[in-house]
């Protein structure tokens, strides 16, 4: 009878306690994985021509046996404002079409997940007028009633700003997409002002976490590789609040996308990680698997060939993928492959340990840019594919 009760407990504590899971011994090992910008696109479920690829990849992030998947934004194109439009009606129209899609997708490969805000959730950068501004808070009340986050981040982004504790892993999800001045017009990438704050007190109160991760959409540290990507970053960098708050309270690693390509910088202690590929443009697209102990964290980047070909695929404005996305059996045969690993060993301070591949240091900053596969076909000087970096044995 005992045990029963036990059972019972622990069954209404986890959904009681969604954000905060029982601390993990000093052995146990887990794994979660991270993809930044899937989909990028908006996609039906199933999606004629790309579903084949798209379970591929799901399943093989199934096969890593996470206990979860972060995306750390752009999961939608997005583009369903307009002046033209009654924004509110499309945006909710959209918003449950593609969100749907992309939640049942998760669902039935058995996949839990938390996703940041990305500025494809908030119609796309730039923001340049009045109406664009007023479309962005329709945006954000879309993602969060959709997406379903836990809602404990400040009070002006509840369900975009969040944090959850995960065997006593402290991760905190940022909502980057500010209002103010910027090249970008009326919205500024960054982490200040109320946020910034909430930050902080979420970093003082876990200070007991064995470790820090926290997930915005944008890379803080550049240059970095861009392909197919506007290249959105926080312009302040190292010297941004943002930045120096996560180093002050000892964050182990930044994880973001937006730039589909990876790069991965050290600084100050922090692994930035800016990742992830774009289905339906690129050539390949990749995921990171991190395996997570009391006193080590590793870190290990995987990659596959993708074909995106055929016509274009309809959205709702003119950024289109290509409509069919394969992968060759032969690539599939031989699944994803590793392009950069690293240990992050925190048992004496902290060492960034057998940095191979794009963890090399000699990697770690890049202007590398391409475009998609199909721009070549308007001009064939461009650049459709972001130089290979493999893991080197000696």
């Amino acid at each position: 009878m005992k045990q029963i009760n036990i059972y019972i407990i622990a069954i209404t504590g986890y959904f009681l306690l969604a954000c905060q899971s029982n601390p993990a011994s000093n052995e146990e090992e887990w794994i979660f994985v991270s993809m930044p910008d899937f989909l990028n696109v908006d996609c039906d479920y199933p999606q004629e021509g790309w579903e084949n690829a798209v379970s591929y990849i799901l399943e093989s992030i199934k096969q890593e046996d996470p206990d979860f998947l972060v995306v750390p934004g752009d999961l939608v194109m997005g583009h369903w404002d307009d002046p033209e439009w009654n924004d509110r009606d499309t945006i909710d129209k959209y918003a449950n079409r593609y969100y749907s899609a992309w939640k049942n997708r998760m669902k039935d490969h058995g996949i839990k997940f938390y996703t940041s805000i990305g500025d494809h959730e908030i119609g796309d950068n730039a923001w340049r007028t009045t109406k664009k501004i007023e479309a962005v808070k329709l945006y954000k009340e879309a993602f969060a009633r959709h997406m379903e986050m836990p809602a404990n981040g400040p009070d002006h982004m509840k369900g975009t700003a969040f944090w959850w504790k995960h065997k006593n892993v402290l991760f905190i999800s940022t909502d980057i997409f500010e209002k103010g001045q910027s090249d970008q017009g009326l919205i500024k990438a960054g982490v200040t002002g109320e946020q910034l704050k909430w930050l902080i007190n979420i970093l003082e109160e876990n200070a007991d976490a064995d470790h820090k991760f926290v997930l915005g959409h944008a890379p803080i540290l550049g240059p970095v590789r861009k392909w197919s990507s506007s290249g959105l970053m926080i312009k302040e960098g190292r010297e941004s609040g943002f930045w120096q708050a996560m180093k002050n309270y000892g964050v182990d690693a930044y994880l973001c996308g937006e730039v589909h390509a990876i790069t991965c910088t050290e600084r100050d202690g922090i692994m930035q990680v800016a990742h992830g590929g774009l289905i339906g443009y690129n050539t390949r697209t990749n995921y990171m698997v991190v395996q997570v102990k009391k006193d080590k964290i590793q870190l290990e980047i995987k990659e596959i060939d993708i074909l995106p070909h055929g016509n274009h695929l309809w959205q709702t404005k003119n950024n289109r993928p290509l409509e069919k996305v394969t992968i060759s059996k032969a690539d599939k045969d031989k699944g994803f492959y590793p392009v950069g690993t690293v240990t992050i060993n925190k048992k004496n301070g902290k060492l960034f340990l057998n940095r191979k591949g794009y963890f090399s240091p000699k990697y770690e900053t890049s202007n590398e840019y391409a475009g998609p596969v199909f721009r070549k076909n308007n001009n064939p000087k461009i650049l459709s594919e972001i130089p290979r970096v493999l893991i080197s044995e000696d």
